[in-house]
């Protein structure tokens, strides 16, 4: 809850002027969202497929339309492209995953978009890489 102060315009009396201020205690939702990324290996061959699993926690308290965008950098491709969607009720997790397959030698850094909604109504984006900050090794 958030205490606010609600100004009541002043009254005039001869030459005094009163101003009254009530409190009003307005409710409202917190959106909030956890967003984790991790691979299930970090060191592959070319060619060989990996898999990036976002765990999304919704810490507010209403549901959540969460959409994940796969990410990857020139030298790995995403298997399979399409947006991943969820619907998080509060205090839940979700989990989305998508397979990656390095294509070329090299240190990638994976990042994934996930997309939701905030308590305005406003789209909101996060960008967001591995929770350990470690790159995907091909070799």
């Amino acid at each position: 809850m958030k205490a606010t102060f609600k100004f009541i315009r002043p009254q005039t009396s001869g030459l005094m002027k009163t101003l009254l201020m009530a409190p009003v205690l307005l409710a409202f939702l917190v959106v909030g969202i956890h967003v984790e990324q991790g691979l299930d290996r970090y060191n592959v061959g070319v060619g060989e497929d990996v898999l990036v699993t976002l765990r999304l926690g919704n810490t507010g308290e209403s549901s959540l339309d969460v959409s994940v965008v796969p990410g990857a950098p020139d030298g790995l491709i995403v298997l399979d492209t399409g947006v991943r969607t969820a619907k998080i009720p509060p205090g839940t997790l979700a989990y989305i995953d998508y397979p990656v397959r390095g294509e070329i030698p090299g240190q990638y850094a994976i990042s994934s978009q996930v997309i939701y909604t905030d308590e305005e109504g406003r789209s909101r984006h996060i960008r967001c890489g591995d929770r350990n900050g470690w790159p995907l090794i091909v070799i």
